[in-house]
């Protein structure tokens, strides 16, 4: 499903890619007419300070907080009034139906997850295995993107954060697994380690190798995090000559344009 979605959004950028450019058109026309028309309604949402800021406040029980995945947060936030002027949609039905299919990919399995590890009537021990399971998925999704084939410290190793380590992972760190205590001790236990945090599960990993070295299918998550640190950077930088005018920050454009291509041709 991941790679299909993702697919999805390849072909979008090439078919977008293929588009001629007029020749009375400036070069700032292909903004809207090349892949970067990807994330134009993120570029605009950013110009906005508190155009990132969520909507309501979080629950104030720590059983309740839902740690927030840019994939939950994109449905949640609100469009700046920037965007709202010119078209009343939400910000996430303004994003390319690529983008918006791997997103809405990555809702399906997410919750297909959790309904396996808060089905009832499965028993402790079951809940518990279920739960392993998932951290040894996380293990091998790690192992699979990471640059090192090591299996020590696997959550210490610089990776690219794939489909199923992103869907796995905020499925089991969802209020709904967390408030099963009783199994999560058990995991803990047969692990020697306590379990408040991911990273402390990790840290003895089970899994010593993979079958398959082939990278898993690029999180579309963690590809709209690093095009927002891109879309982040200051469109000015300082000048240090006598004028003391500022000059347009081209590595600003070339690092978004760079990024789309990397990822998406």
């Amino acid at each position: 499903m991941a790679f299909a979605a993702f697919n999805n959004v390849t072909e979008e950028v090439s078919i977008l890619s293929t588009i001629p450019l007029p020749c009375h058109q400036s070069t700032g026309d292909l903004f809207l007419l090349g892949p970067l028309h990807h994330i134009r309604p993120l570029e605009v949402q950013g110009t906005d300070r508190t155009g990132w800021f969520p909507p309501r406040e979080a629950s104030s029980l720590d059983e309740y907080i839902e740690i927030q995945t840019i994939h939950s947060h994109i449905q949640d936030v609100e469009p700046s009034s920037l965007i709202s002027e010119l078209s009343p949609e939400s910000l996430y039905r303004l994003l390319p139906p690529g983008i918006r299919s791997c997103i809405r990919a990555h809702s399906i399995i997410r919750k297909w997850l959790i309904s396996k590890i808060v089905a009832p009537r499965i028993g402790l021990r079951a809940r518990q295995m279920r739960i392993e399971f998932l951290l040894q998925v996380i293990e091998v999704a790690r192992l699979r993107n990471a640059e090192s084939s090591s299996p020590n410290s696997v959550y210490e190793q610089p990776c690219v954060r794939s489909f199923v380590e992103a869907a796995v992972t905020s499925a089991i760190l969802s209020p709904e697994c967390r408030m099963h205590h009783r199994a999560w001790q058990n995991v803990s236990a047969s692990q020697c380690c306590n379990y408040d945090t991911i990273s402390q599960l990790l840290a003895r990993p089970k899994t010593q190798s993979v079958a398959s070295r082939d990278p898993l299918t690029v999180d579309m998550g963690w590809l709209i995090e690093r095009i927002l640190d891109v879309i982040a950077m200051p469109d000015l930088v300082e000048s240090h000559n006598e004028e003391g005018q500022n000059l347009v920050n081209f590595d600003k454009r070339r690092s978004v344009w760079f990024s789309v291509f990397q990822f998406f041709c």
